[in-house]
């Protein structure tokens, strides 16, 4: 049964095979036709077919372009010119793109008469420098010009005139001087023109008459200078591009024409005067004169009761009186920054009501009244000369985002903003009250209900009220940096659950209270770089319970010690951890374990000067880790790291590690990875851990005298030290601590001693082989 139903399926198939011959024979089926060669042919609609040509093997326009090709691109050839009788029996095509073909220099007259169906030419990235009058007369239909980014020098009469359908043309990046006369007249639909980045010293008045639906011109980078009255005379452009020309003056009448006008952009010019220049025009909305010359905008802008955004920063603009902004009275966008305003009048902006963001930064601007700004949501007025916070604040109850640093202001900051309700970022960085103060009142940002950033950086405070954020409970950003800091209460971020970051670097803190960061459940960033932490044991409590925290900086501190005790809570939820740009000296054995970071995935101790040697079991459990950056570590490659590499060989997926050696000369440069165990050598006659002798200290001493602390090591390899202080702090050579001085022999020198010096003092002293620790106790006396 099964063999006969085989042979009725093939003989069922034979006969479908010969039908289809057949048809095919009389000609009642479709011809696939073939692709030319070094061409790419694709179908890739219903009734769109593509063929694409490329190379340097194309020297002509291929001959064999199959009849119902809809879109031909000719690119990266060597063909030098395009000839009649290049595109024929192309009956469907609609796009043609002859592009980047740079040895291109000739279109020749009737090339296109062939393509009557044409809707968009591409001529863009070619050589040629004038195309021949009547180029497009046959193509009926074309819609869309580009010849952008060619060499193009002038458009003369007959290129363009009087196409009964051209919609946009596209001529920048050229270097065309000339407009003659018509240039583009007589274009019925003719709507976007893209003149940029050409060489036009001006508009020729008459090479845009009679296109009435010309409404967008872009002329940027040119070389235009004036703008005359009769410039635009019988167009109805909405939107003109004059940005990056030398235009230095506009004739008071050279716009009064265009009453559809919406946009203009003049940015990057040399125009000094604008009096009476944008008058009566009923449309217009933007206006944009970003770096000109300007030193007054005075009766600049009348009657244009559409005009909703103006740009005038980089200007030399001296003052803003009462009248400046009259006629504009609708402006919801307003940007003066970067002048050299010295004055503006008290109500200069009463009638702005509707002004939602006003830019007046870089400025010389000694005082300033908000008065009529009801819809004002954001003010930056950062940068200038106020000596006073800006009067009026009540007006201006909607401001959400207000920008104040670096100002003079002498007046006390105390509760100006409990009107503002709605303010959600302030900025008050490097205000000289505040530099004065030292802090803050507590009640300073009482009010701020919505408050949910705060920058108080740059402003020399050396404490802060523990209340200070109490007002404040939905913030999210405290900018705290590049203060005089030494403590923080642990009350201070209390309650503020919606913290997620948090900037502290650059401040004198040496410790933090475990409690300081509790119950900041959504903190992400915390950053404690440039303090003074030198003992980690000091800070890692404070950071080891925040549930989310993602990223922790505590680079450029003077720690010069890790070891298990440095970290005496579980870091159980720090995945990345990094201490470089450190004095960081000796990593101890249990520094980093499985326990102290179950999670870590990252472990940055870039250092540059001061890391020798790694224990060899340093890695050991942490199964996460996956990368170790210590690249710049001045390692010194010999028994000491023997270990370590060796770990790292032995280990079936090791971590990356990204460490060099420094010396021995031999394997300088070498990768840790890459050298022999071989070469990991010692030149000791006797292995053995450190020893100490403190003998010849000082044990005693009176107020403002130096005492000796002396820690004579021996021991080879040599050993890695650091001093332990009463108070915890960690030292090693080249610390930086005040009054305490560590020598290379091993000394701690204590400078200008005081009576809370008083107390023991340890010298630890470490190698490969073993730790050992010292004792010295100090008393510091009374002078009397």
């Amino acid at each position: 049964m099964h063999s006969g139903t085989h042979v009725d399926r093939t003989f069922s198939a034979m006969r479908v095979f010969c039908f289809l011959l057949a048809l095919g024979a009389a000609g009642l089926l479709p011809r696939s036709e073939a692709c030319p060669k070094y061409c790419y042919c694709d179908s890739y609609q219903k009734d769109e077919y593509s063929v694409r040509c490329k190379g340097a093997n194309i020297t002509a326009i291929p001959r064999d372009i199959p009849k119902n090709t809809t879109m031909l691109d000719i690119s990266f050839t060597p063909i030098t010119m395009l000839r009649t009788g290049d595109f024929v029996d192309m009956p469907k095509l609609k796009q043609l793109n002859v592009w980047w073909n740079l040895n291109l220099t000739i279109v020749e007259l009737g090339t296109f008469d062939n393509l009557p169906t044409i809707t968009s030419l591409g001529l863009f990235n070619n050589s040629f420098t004038k195309l021949p009058t009547g180029l497009f007369d046959s193509l009926k239909n074309l819609k869309t010009f580009d010849a952008h980014n060619s060499k193009l020098e002038m458009i003369q009469h007959g290129l363009f005139t009087n196409h009964p359908a051209l919609q946009e043309i596209r001529l920048f990046f050229n270097y065309i001087a000339t407009l003659e006369d018509a240039a583009f007249g007589g274009l019925p639909h003719l709507t976007s023109l893209y003149l940029s980045s050409n060489s036009l010293t001006s508009l020729n008045p008459s090479a845009f008459k009679g296109s009435p639906k010309l409404k967008s011109l872009s002329a940027d980078n040119n070389a235009i200078t004036a703008i005359g009255k009769d410039t635009f005379v019988e167009t109805n452009f909405e939107v003109l591009y004059l940005r990056s020309n030398e235009i230095n003056t506009i004739d008071i009448n050279a716009f009064s024409h265009l009453k559809a006008l919406q946009f203009v952009a003049l940015d990057q010019n040399n125009i000094k005067g604008l009096k009476g220049v944008f008058k009566d025009l009923p449309q217009l909305q933007s206006v944009s004169l970003y770096a000109n010359q300007l030193t007054s905008v005075e009766g600049a802008f009348q009657n244009v009761p559409k005009l909703d955004t103006l740009s005038l920063n980089g200007n030399q603009i001296s003052k803003i009186s009462k009248t400046t902004f009259d006629g504009a009275p609708a402006l919801t966008s307003l940007t003066i920054n970067n002048n050299a305003i010295t004055e503006v009048e008290s109500g200069a902006f009463r009638n702005l009501d509707r002004l939602l963001t006003l830019y007046i930064d870089h400025n010389q601007i000694p005082e300033i009244s908000l008065a009529g700004l009801r819809s004002l949501q954001t003010l930056t007025i950062h940068s200038n000369n106020l000596h006073s916070f800006p009067s009026n604040l009540e007006d201006a109850n909607q401001l959400e985002y207000l920008w104040l640093n670096n100002n003079p202001i002498e007046e006390p900051l105390n509760e100006q903003f409990s009107v503002l309700h709605r303010l959600s970022n302030l900025l008050m960085s490097n205000i000289t009250s505040l530099k004065l103060a030292g802090t803050l009142n507590p009640k300073a940002l009482c009010g701020s209900d919505a408050l949910g950033a705060v920058w108080l950086n740059y402003n020399g405070l050396t404490s802060i009220p523990p209340t200070t954020f109490e007002c404040t409970p939905y913030i999210s950003t405290i900018w705290l940096s590049n203060n005089s800091l030494t403590e923080l209460s642990p009350r201070l971020f209390r309650g503020l659950t919606e913290l997620s970051s948090l900037h502290l670097s650059n401040n004198q803190l040496s410790r933090l209270d475990p409690d300081t960061f509790l119950g900041l459940g959504k903190l992400r960033s915390l950053y404690l770089s440039g303090n003074n932490f030198t003992n980690m044991a000091h800070v890692a409590p404070a950071i080891a319970n925040l549930p989310i925290l993602l990223y922790q900086a505590l680079d450029y501190n003077p720690i010069v010690y890790l070891g298990r005790e440095s970290f005496p809570m579980p870091m159980k939820h720090v995945n990345s951890f990094s201490v470089s740009k450190s004095h960081l000296r000796v990593i101890d054995e249990g520094a980093f374990s499985d326990v102290t970071f179950p999670n870590l995935t990252r472990l940055e101790l870039e250092q540059d000067d001061s890391l020798h040697f790694l224990p060899g079991n340093m890695l050991e459990g942490l199964d996460n880790l996956t990368t170790m950056i210590a690249y710049g570590d001045p390692f010194h490659c010999d028994c000491q790291l023997k270990a370590f590499v060796t770990w790292l060989r032995e280990r079936v997926n090791p971590p990356y590690v990204s460490a060099t050696c420094a010396s021995p000369p031999s394997l300088q440069g070498k990768d840790l990875t890459d050298i022999p165990l071989a070469s990991l050598t010692c030149d000791c006659q006797q292995v053995a851990p450190p020893s100490i002798d403190t003998s010849g200290s000082d044990n005693f001493t009176h107020e403002g005298q130096t005492a000796m602390l002396n820690c004579k090591i021996s021991g080879c390899p040599v050993a890695e030290f650091v001093w332990t202080t009463p108070t915890g702090a960690m030292l090693a050579v080249e610390s930086g601590f005040p009054r305490m001085e560590v020598l290379s022999s091993g000394t701690l020198v204590v400078t200008d001693a005081r009576e809370e010096d008083t107390g023991v003092y340890t010298c630890t002293a470490v190698n490969y082989r073993g730790k050992t620790s010292k004792e010295v106790a100090l008393h510091v006396g009374n002078k009397h």
